[in-house]
């Protein structure tokens, strides 16, 4: 057996590596973070979430798992004289707005950031069978520590029966050539979104609306279901068509949110319509970006991927193979617009969502947007909105408040 030191190293080794704040706490109370970030730690700064990690840890034999604020996951293990905590480890990316609550909810006073790591339940487990192993403890398999935790609770007994079940309802409504005809259908809509016709992948999608399988109890649900699969089919299609995953993914993404929230059919058939149409008019713009090798179109993405930085001209020539001064006089030639105020537009615009939708003062939507400093962004929001960005978020306030009186 190794060494308490020598364990401890594999464990800082391990924390580094993962990315995933690991403390120590001994029976006798006293901290150990393998790691630098602290003062954003809600391990370090809850003792509220300590002491839940330590009850539900020592309370079983296998390491105790916790979703917490924002469904961000921490996870608490037995280790020599003392416990092991892990998190928070969140299944999905968290926005500013999302870090600020979880900040707020386990009383962490920060101007700072921190960006906690997004993981997939799996990944999770496995980090914690890793930590788990390194701590030298009673090893488990695949989702063994998932069903212990509650965080699965059907076995596979119950999920087998109830393939049967439906598989059963299915022969009853449904042949092969029903299967069949979707299926080359759906192969058509593909087609159509790969070619950017927005028509006629709408117009196929509403007739396999009619003939598709039963996906749902109820005509709502099996609605809403296959409008969840043409939109990711269609946005699959687009990618390969030459869209950016990011933008396919966003586009699909939030049509997928709008169809779950709909409460009646015709809303829900208006937004997956809606998601089609926006794909393939991303599609169409791709294919005339691919055919025109447009030199400032590049330029133009190159400032929205990087705005939040400093961007320097010499930078995005040199990413291009040709001179600045060409890609300087090319960009005001075919815009009208020097390329430093088109940077500073688009951090403008950019600035404009964290105003109206954030808690960020005016200071750190500044620095987030990439402005040197709070006088130099409100210069340039004045210049390109017609007003301060107070007066702005002002404004949108009472605006919305008295939309909801």
């Amino acid at each position: 057996m190794s060494s308490r030191n020598e364990k401890a190293n594999h464990i800082r080794i391990f924390c580094s590596v993962v990315g995933v704040d690991m403390v120590y706490e001994s029976e006798t109370g006293d901290l150990v973070a393998f790691f630098d970030a602290t003062a954003t730690s809600p391990l370090m700064q809850s003792s509220a979430l300590r002491d839940t990690l330590r009850d539900g840890t020592l309370a079983q034999s296998v390491p105790y798992i916790y979703k917490g604020a924002e469904e961000c996951y921490f996870a608490g293990l037995r280790a020599s004289s003392g416990v092991l905590f892990i998190g928070p480890m969140c299944p999905r990316k968290l926005s500013i707005v999302d870090h600020r609550k979880v900040y707020r909810y386990y009383n962490i006073d920060s101007p700072d950031i921190r960006s906690f790591p997004s993981l997939s339940l799996p990944e999770i487990r496995n980090i914690i069978l890793l930590a788990n192993s390194l701590l030298e403890n009673a090893s488990l398999e695949n989702e063994e520590l998932l069903h212990l935790n509650r965080i699965i609770t059907q076995d596979d007994t119950g999920l087998m029966a109830d393939f049967s079940r439906f598989n059963i309802a299915d022969d009853q409504n449904t042949d092969e050539y029903i299967y069949k005809h979707t299926y080359q259908e759906e192969e058509l809509v593909v087609k159509a979104i790969m070619d950017g016709n927005a028509a006629d992948a709408v117009r196929i999608s509403e007739r396999l609306d009619r003939d598709s399988g039963r996906l749902g109890d109820s005509d709502l649900q099996h609605r809403k279901l296959n409008a969840v699969v043409a939109i990711t089919v269609c946005s699959r299609a687009a990618i390969r068509a030459g869209v950016s995953p990011i933008i396919a993914y966003k586009i699909s993404g939030f049509y997928i949110n709008k169809c779950d929230n709909a409460n009646d059919t015709a809303h829900m058939l208006h937004y997956r319509n809606r998601a089609i149409e926006d794909l393939c008019t991303q599609i169409t713009e791709a294919h005339e970006k691919q055919r025109s090798g447009s030199y400032v179109r590049r330029c133009m993405d190159y400032v929205g991927k990087n705005y939040r930085y400093k961007i320097y001209l010499e930078d995005i020539a040199e990413s291009m193979g040709i001179s600045p001064s060409y890609l300087s006089r090319l960009f005001h030639s075919e815009t009208g617009e020097k390329l430093q105020d088109y940077i500073s537009r688009v951090r403008v615009m950019r600035s404009i969502e964290l105003l109206l939708y954030s808690e960020m003062s005016l200071s750190e939507i500044a620095e987030y947007v990439g402005f040197p400093n709070q006088s130099y962004f409100g210069k340039m929001f004045r210049k390109y909105m017609s007003t301060t960005p107070r007066i702005y978020r002002d404004i949108y306030k009472v605006a919305e408040a008295s939309s909801k009186e």
